[in-house]
């Protein structure tokens, strides 16, 4: 069945990817947890398919960010199928992998109505950053 699965995605083009994702928190149990969370909600995407996932152990930060007594870290790296590219840089902004692996297609044609949704996700972006007051569009006139 899953091997079907995977078929079936690569016939329909659909971008192979290795993700990796790690989450740091201040007890191993939220850690374990919030990474766990975060795949199944990653995973219940309709244009993502996860068909592997490995964990790594939980294990003590030595150097935990200022003002942070005591951390824990995990890892996982997933494989998985994402529709097309647009789905891909949602994704990646949403779910906020360390890393991204594309494994196939090697090359993908784009069309222009996706380069222009992949454009306004962008922007749109910046300025929820912009409305908040940690970003935007630095404009000086000319003097």
């Amino acid at each position: 069945m899953l091997e079907e699965k995977i078929k079936q995605k690569e016939k329909e083009n659909w971008i192979r990817c290795r993700f990796a994702i790690e989450v740091m928190a201040v007890k191993e149990d939220i850690v374990e947890k919030a990474l766990k969370d975060h795949v199944e909600k990653l995973a219940k995407v309709p244009v993502v398919f996860v068909y592997k996932k490995d964990f790594s152990n939980i294990e003590k930060v030595e150097n935990p960010p200022k003002n942070i007594k005591e951390a824990y870290s995990q890892i996982v790296e997933l494989e998985l199928f994402v529709k097309d590219i647009f789905s891909l840089i949602n994704v990646a902004v949403r779910f906020g992998p360390s890393s991204i692996e594309i494994l196939s297609p090697s090359e993908k044609k784009i069309g222009a109505e996706e380069i222009q949704n992949i454009a306004n996700f962008v922007t749109g972006i910046i300025h929820q950053f912009a409305a908040i007051g940690v970003g935007g569009i630095v404009m000086q006139p000319k003097k």
